[in-house]
């Protein structure tokens, strides 16, 4: 795990990937251990809107808004690693 983090607050934290496919390529990980998304409960969703929020504030704070960006959260046997992430990655639509 990386030593600095992009973001971090009481629930969530944000670092760069290690094998960034893109100029931008972030983990946005809730601290909750949640293993997989369909994993996610009713008692999650404040812990989501809140994750949302950080989010869209990561992407406002890279520059993506105008240039493109992905979210992506993979689950079951597409995600290396247990636990709940998304990744927020950019810019898409332009090349750089």
């Amino acid at each position: 795990m990386p030593k600095e983090f992009t973001y971090e607050d009481d629930e969530v934290m944000v670092f760069p990937d290690t094998h960034p496919i893109k100029p931008v390529h972030l983990l946005i990980i809730p601290k909750k251990h949640i293993p997989d998304f369909l994993d996610l409960s009713d008692e999650d969703n404040e812990l989501l809107i809140h994750t949302r929020k950080v989010a869209q504030r990561m992407i406002r704070e890279n520059g993506l808004v105008d240039k493109g960006y992905r979210l992506v959260i993979n689950g079951g046997r597409a995600q290396i690693v247990d636990h709940l992430h998304i990744h927020l990655s950019g810019p898409w639509g332009i090349r750089v």
